[in-house]
């Protein structure tokens, strides 16, 4: 299968957001042609000067493109826009390929992949890690599933948008499987090193001593290398990734363990933890903000 080169390529991307604007910019920096479609359409003409092209229409985007890029919240916002009324299946020319790189669910990954084979159109799922700083500095983790001439195909598109590309596995849903593993470990990372730094200040330890140790020992962990000193200790609570996607993540976890008969108790627990966050701060609030909610648990003030 012929490789989707700059030269040739046009690549609509579905999802005009916080992920979506710098991967956009990224492809047209790279010489793709991109044609953005969003709900919100003025996200997507804040681009033109990028060089990012404004699609009207869902119709308009599947006529444009050689490659559809999906990059939503969710499984019923990828089906929506793809099998829904006036959705990318209506339009798409068959052997034209859809990438989902939303981070889905993978039991409805695999009936979508297996819905639009029967159409003839060529599909992937494909999410990413990293988030919004990965994708602007392009250097998200992009784990493909599906049939490797097609991931193939498409790595000089996934080599402009990340660092780290691992195919999957043939299946169309193990990429967002592995997502949903990553995903979890990472809020639990989190919410773990959280509960350890509240701990931390009740002993009246320094705070920079204390992830200084950590993170040449083995506590270290994304949480506490990145998110700590960027995030955390300034108490800036704006790492781009809300506390809602996660709780919607870790519940898929949840859900996939259930049908697995496997029971995770850390899991349920992370899960509960980021529950009470959306009730408390709401699902678009930055999961940073936890830390006030295990803060208030430990009986620290930080106002004093």
């Amino acid at each position: 299968m012929e490789s989707f080169i700059p030269e040739k390529t046009a690549v609509g991307i579905v999802g005009i957001g916080k992920m979506g604007t710098p991967m956009s910019k990224n492809l047209v920096s790279a010489g793709y042609t991109v044609y953005g479609y969003d709900v919100k359409k003025e996200n997507v003409e804040k681009l033109q000067s990028d060089g990012v092209k404004v699609a009207e229409s869902l119709t308009d985007l599947a006529g444009y493109c050689d490659i559809l890029i999906t990059m939503l919240p969710s499984s019923d916002d990828v089906e929506f826009v793809i099998l829904g009324e006036d959705g990318l299946a209506e339009s798409l020319s068959e052997g034209k390929v859809i990438l989902d790189m939303s981070s889905s669910y993978p039991p409805r990954t695999k009936l979508l992949g297996e819905k639009l084979e029967k159409l003839g159109i060529r599909f992937l799922g494909a999410p990413v890690s990293g988030g919004v700083i990965g994708a602007v500095n392009a250097t998200l983790a992009i784990m493909p599933g599906g049939p490797k001439d097609l991931v193939d195909a498409c790595m000089p598109v996934f080599e402009v948008l990340g660092k780290n590309i691992v195919h999957a596995g043939d299946s169309v849903d193990s990429g967002h499987a592995i997502k949903c593993v990553n995903n979890f470990l990472s809020a639990t990372n989190l919410v773990a090193s959280m509960e350890a730094m509240s701990l931390s200040a009740k002993l009246g330890l320094d705070p920079e001593k204390t992830l200084s140790v950590i993170n040449s020992g083995s506590g270290l962990n994304a949480a506490t290398k990145d998110k700590w000193p960027r995030f955390l200790l300034p108490r800036d609570f704006d790492c781009g990734f809300s506390t809602g996607l996660m709780y919607k993540d870790l519940t898929m976890g949840s859900d996939l363990a259930r049908e697995l008969g496997a029971t995770f108790f850390i899991m349920n627990h992370v899960r509960q933890v980021y529950g009470l966050g959306v009730s408390k701060f709401g699902a678009n609030s930055d999961q940073t903000l936890l830390l006030e909610l295990i803060e208030e648990w430990a009986g620290i003030d930080e106002k004093n």
